[in-house]
């Protein structure tokens, strides 16, 4: 068996482990893209169903494109609230297959420094929709959602769909600071996140992540990042994925992850099925 080539530099992994964050483009595969289009259009096509039976809308605007038509659609039901952050409603065979993708298990890979890699049971979608503030992520520690992981290495892999700039909602990360402490939980009164205290915002130097679709912005469970409003027309579609090393695997990646790639044990990955089957009982539009 061949040795698996990195697609990472040694320059890069120093960056990530200095800075808490890195931005690596190119790392995520057409094949991994197209799997999130196909995820991300499906639950908007269930979103879109949901205010036509809800009498909101008629005329559903299929000559519209992917990124503009929801925009126009929400806006003309009367900007409904809807899941801002849907996890439960992507579980399928597409969204196993994402989370096996070999580019995104290869940058894992490169990152945590193992191959004993299982993902963390937590994973998001973003469909930010323009000029609402109820889904700008205010700053934030991804470990203040899985507390566990205060003294564990999880890495996050954020992508978007398409270009993303300060207009349309990149991310913006605080150099250096992954190696504070994990904040209290603060729940943000404007958008209902938890998140960092807004006293503390002043302390935490924002970079801005503009990025190509295709590109992957990686950081630690413990660095601060935010997303910055959308002020385009169109919807800004993004994935968060979550890995961390099989042996420090925490309860709360392990209760709805699983073993994703392993060289010294490969009958302990977890085949599709039998991880579909974990979110038996769970309701849609929960979790």
């Amino acid at each position: 068996i061949g040795v698996r080539m990195k697609i990472l530099t040694d320059q890069q992994v120093v960056f990530y482990q200095r800075e808490g964050y890195l931005h690596a483009p190119g790392a995520v595969s057409q094949e991994a893209l197209e799997l999130a289009d196909n995820i991300l259009r499906d639950w908007s096509e269930w979103q879109i169903e949901q205010w036509v039976q809800g009498g909101l809308l008629q005329d559903t605007r299929s000559d519209l494109d992917f990124t503009h038509r929801m925009a126009h659609l929400w806006s003309a039901a009367g900007r409904p609230s809807y899941m801002r952050s849907p996890r439960r409603d992507l579980v399928g065979p597409d969204m196993y297959a994402l989370l096996v993708e070999p580019s995104l298990l290869d940058l894992a890979e490169d990152l945590l420094g193992t191959d004993e890699l299982s993902v963390h049971g937590i994973f998001n979608a973003r469909p930010k929709l323009p000029d609402q503030r109820w889904t700008d992520t205010p700053w934030h520690q991804d470990a203040q959602y899985y507390r566990d992981a205060e003294e564990v290495h999880v890495l996050s892999i954020w992508f978007s769909l398409q270009a993303v700039n300060e207009k349309n909602s990149c991310l913006q990360v605080a150099s250096r600071r992954h190696r504070d402490q994990l904040f209290a939980d603060y729940q943000d009164e404007v958008t209902g996140f938890k998140g960092i205290d807004r006293a503390e915002w002043d302390q935490l130097q924002g970079t801005s992540i503009e990025m190509e679709r295709g590109d992957a912005l990686c950081f630690r469970q413990l660095t601060p990042h935010r997303a910055l409003s959308n002020q385009s027309d169109a919807v800004r579609w993004s994935m968060d994925l979550r890995y961390e090393a099989t042996e420090t695997a925490t309860h709360s990646g392990k209760q709805f992850g699983f073993v994703a790639r392993s060289g010294k044990e490969s009958a302990a990955v977890m085949g599709q099925a039998e991880w579909l089957a974990k979110w038996d009982g769970i309701p849609e539009q929960t979790y």
